[in-house]
């Protein structure tokens, strides 16, 4: 029997895709080869990313001015060239200080351009959004952290701003519908919502992109030349973009990316209504900044925080320990979580009788 996975990352699929996968990992569309060992040029391959990039076209309903890049190097790697690739060298941006992912954002800026850190959450252990704050008129773009997976907070608005939005989406791409023209880039890799580790789906408004830079941008990392060579400008990982074709066959399949939200909506509110309701746990973030895809949540004291890990264990349940620096639970409820899974949970936590 398979286990509930509430890991942060990499997530649990769909059964359907997993199976999907795993057959073409040995024969890929009854062609005697591995969808691992075709080549990135070959047509077969082509048409797989074709329509991994039609698909994401369609969800989002992108406008020609946008670019889908498939890119390895996981998200992280978008911190530093999403700035080097917007921001001349006296150039500034803006950020929010939300929390891990905020912070790692400012240290990948910073070794780059000017950073205005505009408010930060640190003074209340990251469990809100700040909202209150001033934006410097020499900022090209604000960054976001659309959902900080470690605190359990996340964007339900974006900030009303004139200037593009940069937006690190890895934990809630692809789970709701965006109004895209407010964003110049969007990353995430797809280990959470869309796929397996190993690739990186990068969303670029060409219309934000310099004409004219005094940075030099080395060419491996200038969106330019990804955009130009429709993402096959060197090897890309071929099987995870596979596993991403799936997983967005199987959104699609669903509704799309409304029914993703509805679902997510459905998953969280059943978990934190457990929360909210049971005195051996409590929440962690401040209920309108609560994410839906990742509930962070404490027990009653230590001895019985132990005690729910050791019993969810035993019926079934894993990676639902909390991050080291937060503490607690996390419980991630990505795209393909199933309800059953978050169900189960609930259920576990109503029949939890720890030894006081």
């Amino acid at each position: 029997m398979r286990k509930h996975n509430f890991s942060p990352g990499p997530a649990t699929l769909p059964q359907e895709v997993f199976q999907q996968a795993a057959d073409a990992l040995v024969d890929f569309n009854h062609s005697g080869l591995s969808i691992a060992e075709i080549s990135h040029r070959a047509p077969e391959f082509v048409q797989v990313i074709e329509e991994a990039t039609s698909l994401v076209r369609e969800l989002y309903q992108l406008p020609d001015y946008f670019e889908v890049l498939w890119l390895p190097g996981g998200a992280s790697t978008q911190l530093a060239v999403a700035p080097m690739n917007l921001l001349g060298l006296n150039d500034s941006m803006a950020i929010v200080d939300t929390g891990f992912w905020a912070l790692r954002s400012i240290d990948a800026a910073r070794e780059l351009a000017q950073v205005h850190v505009l408010e930060s959450a640190s003074a209340t252990h990251y469990d809100r959004i700040p909202k209150a704050w001033n934006l410097p008129a020499d900022a090209k773009y604000l960054h976001v952290v659309s959902n900080e997976t470690i605190e359990g907070i996340q964007y339900h608005e974006y900030p009303q701003v004139d200037i593009p939005l940069v937006a690190d989406m890895t934990s809630d791409f692809l789970s709701k519908p965006l109004d895209v023209d407010r964003f110049g880039i969007i990353f995430a890799s797809a280990q959470k919502n869309f796929g397996i580790a190993g690739i990186t789906c990068v969303l670029v408004n060409t219309k934000v992109l310099p004409v004219n830079s005094d940075r030099k941008v080395p060419t491996i990392w200038d969106y330019q030349t990804h955009i130009q060579n429709q993402s096959l400008y060197h090897t890309v990982p071929t099987y995870p973009v596979y596993v991403a074709l799936l997983m967005l066959r199987w959104i699609k399949a669903q509704g799309g990316l409304r029914e993703m939200q509805n679902q997510s909506v459905a998953k969280s509110s059943l978990l934190y209504d457990e929360i909210d309701r049971n005195p051996l746990f409590e929440g962690i973030a401040v209920k309108e900044d609560r994410s839906v895809l990742n509930a962070c949540f404490r027990a009653i004291s230590p001895e019985v925080e132990s005690q729910f890990l050791e019993y969810c264990s035993q019926n079934d349940v894993v990676g639902i320990k909390g991050f080291p620096t937060v503490g607690g639970f996390r419980a991630s409820m990505y795209n393909g979580m199933a309800m059953e899974s978050v169900q189960h949970l609930v259920q576990l936590m109503k029949n939890f009788k720890p030894s006081l």
